[in-house]
C-alpha cells in the first residue's frame, strides 16, 4: 500500500514557488497604494477647493484656502466676512465648544499622504501679502484662480486648476 502524501522536496518546492510569486506581486501593491494615495489627495484637495466656493457663496464671507510645500499641508480659513458676520460668529463659536482649534482662524487642516508632495503651485499674488501661496473664494462665487500639482515618485502627477472668474474646480491627470 502507498503513502498518499507529499514529499519534503515537493512542499519545499510550492514553497520557494509561492515565495516567488509573492515577491514579485509586493512591489506591483506598494505602487498601486501609492498610486491610489495620490489620486485621493487630489480628489480630497478639490472637494475642499469646492466646499470653499460653495461656503463662500452661501455664509457671505471671503474664504482662503492656503498651501504650505514645506509642511505638505493644505489649511482652510475665513476673512473679511460681510453682512452675515455675527450669525457665523455664532456658529463659529458654536463649532469651538465641539472641538479645539490648534490655530487662531484656522478652520481645517488637511495633510497630504507620505510620498505626495506639491511640486508646483502656481497662484496670482493677493492683494494682502502672504507668506504662502493662498486661493481666495469671494462670496459672489468668483476666486483669484490657480494651479496645484501634485506628485509622487515613480507616477504621473495630477493638476488641480481653479478657474478666476467662475471658480470652478478641474482635475486633470498629467
Amino acid at each position: 500500500m502507498k503513502n498518499r502524501g507529499f514529499t519534503f522536496i515537493e512542499i519545499i518546492v510550492v514553497l520557494v514557488l509561492f515565495a516567488f510569486s509573492v515577491s514579485l506581486v509586493v512591489p506591483y501593491l506598494s505602487r498601486s497604494l501609492t498610486k491610489a494615495e495620490l489620486k485621493g489627495s487630489a480628489q480630497k484637495i478639490s472637494a475642499i477647493l469646492r466646499y470653499c466656493r460653495s461656503e463662500s457663496v452661501y455664509k457671505d464671507q471671503v474664504f482662503q484656502i492656503i498651501f504650505d510645500s514645506a509642511l505638505r499641508e493644505v489649511r482652510v480659513q475665513s476673512s473679511g466676512s460681510t453682512e452675515k458676520k455675527e450669525e457665523v460668529e455664532k456658529e463659529e463659536v458654536e463649532k469651538k465648544e465641539v472641538e479645539k482649534k490648534e490655530e487662531k482662524g484656522v478652520l481645517k487642516k488637511y495633510s497630504l499622504p507620505e510620498g505626495v508632495h506639491m511640486e508646483e503651485v502656481k497662484i496670482p499674488p493677493l492683494q494682502d501679502f502672504s507668506e504662502f501661496p493662498t486661493i481666495e473664494f469671494y462670496p459672489n462665487g468668483t476666486s483669484n484662480g490657480g494651479t496645484i500639482l501634485l506628485v509622487s515618485e515613480g507616477h504621473p502627477g495630477y493638476r488641480i486648476h481653479v478657474h478666476f472668474l467662475t471658480g470652478m474646480v478641474k482635475i486633470v491627470r498629467v
